[in-house]
């Protein structure tokens, strides 16, 4: 296990840190402060040729400008408020919307947006892992409290990526972080995604409104959105039939859907992602209670990636470990906010799977 410190190339705005962990089994992940961000995590074949994984930029102005959220910490909250309005207990806050006279990903200055500060490189031989700390204001984007937060990313051996995520409060607010990491096992960014083979351990999955925002929880049986056996996207996007679905579809170009994981509390495994024709697979452990699986229908054309390759719509999927979208209002027996003298925490865990070279 080895780490390294460069710097990501200058262009137009600063140069930015690169942290590079690499495993003994040829997994390379790296990380830049802007946003804390997953800018790649890849493999070395036989002949040193690169292969990634996950959807990443090369220049620092696609993460500047948040294209796609690729590979950044989603918070203080993952995913859409509606209206704006966070309702904790006694008080209702306006926080300032950023998708329609909604709010996304926690604001205009989420973490998202935010340099974040290395706090410590380590290495045991086993495992590498960077620490990284941001702080946010109260009244930043709405939202109350003045907040503390640290993320550990750890890439060992076992080609495990670990994130682990706390965060500190000194007034009753909502936290909801998450990574907006998109997966595409057989590297090919410049094709479509759909044809990996996903599965989803959920039985329950949010139906949402014009605006993407949930509205109801509905059993997965005879729906596009049944994974629990394991199939390709593009075969659940062909294969549906019932209303409920084809609207559905209609309205995110594919999947941008939340699923309430089956199983109790605590650390679980949530889904399963492979692509056959290279014999990729990915696991990812959780201890949320929901994942959003967006299956990229937005992502934009042409965009440079990682490998020298141009973005197409759907040329990655994102699993969002998180609470369930707008939890105060589907499903407030769920929503949990945290108090002054708390720590809040979170772990998602990647697991790669690759074939021998």
């Amino acid at each position: 296990m080895q780490t390294a410190i460069g710097d990501f190339p200058q262009s137009t705005t600063p140069v930015y840190p690169l942290y590079t962990t690499k495993g003994r089994n040829g997994l390379t992940a790296s990380f830049l402060p802007l946003g804390a961000v997953l800018q790649k995590i890849a493999f070395l074949d036989n002949d040193g040729l690169e292969h990634s994984l996950a959807l990443g930029f090369p220049t620092p102005e696609s993460y500047a400008s948040l294209a796609c959220y690729a590979g950044a910490i989603l918070g203080p909250n993952a995913g859409r408020i509606r209206g704006g309005r966070l309702s904790l207990p006694g008080a209702e806050y306006a926080l300032s919307p950023n998708d329609g006279g909604n709010q996304l990903h926690g604001g205009g200055h989420s973490l998202s947006a935010q340099l974040w500060t290395m706090e410590d490189l380590a290495c045991d031989g086993r495992a590498a892992s960077i620490l990284l700390s941001a702080a946010q204001p109260h009244g930043l984007d709405g939202w109350p409290g003045n907040h503390s937060y640290r993320v550990r990313y750890t890439l060992s051996d076992e080609n495990r990526l670990t994130i682990e995520y706390e965060a500190r409060t000194d007034r009753p607010t909502y936290f909801n972080l998450s990574s907006h990491a998109y997966w595409n096992l057989s590297g090919k960014f410049d094709h479509p995604a759909l044809g990996q083979e996903l599965t989803i351990y959920a039985g329950r999955v949010c139906v949402n409104d014009g605006e993407h925002l949930p509205v109801s929880l509905i059993p997965v049986d005879g729906t596009a959105f049944d994974f629990r056996q394991g199939r390709t996207i593009e075969s659940a996007i062909h294969a549906a039939r019932d209303p409920v679905s084809r609207e559905q579809l209609h309205i995110a170009r594919g999947f941008n859907h939340a699923y309430l994981l089956d199983g109790e509390p605590g650390l679980k495994r949530a889904c399963a992602l492979r692509d056959h024709r290279s014999g990729r697979w990915m696991e990812l452990w959780t201890d949320t209670p929901a994942v959003v699986l967006y299956s990229g229908g937005f992502l934009p054309a042409g965009l440079e990636v990682n490998g020298g390759q141009r973005s197409v719509p759907s040329c990655a999927v994102a699993l969002e470990a998180q609470d369930l979208p707008d939890c105060s209002r589907l499903a407030p027996e769920c929503f949990r906010p945290t108090l002054p003298g708390e720590v809040w925490r979170r772990v998602i865990q990647f697991r790669f799977h690759l074939p021998p070279q």
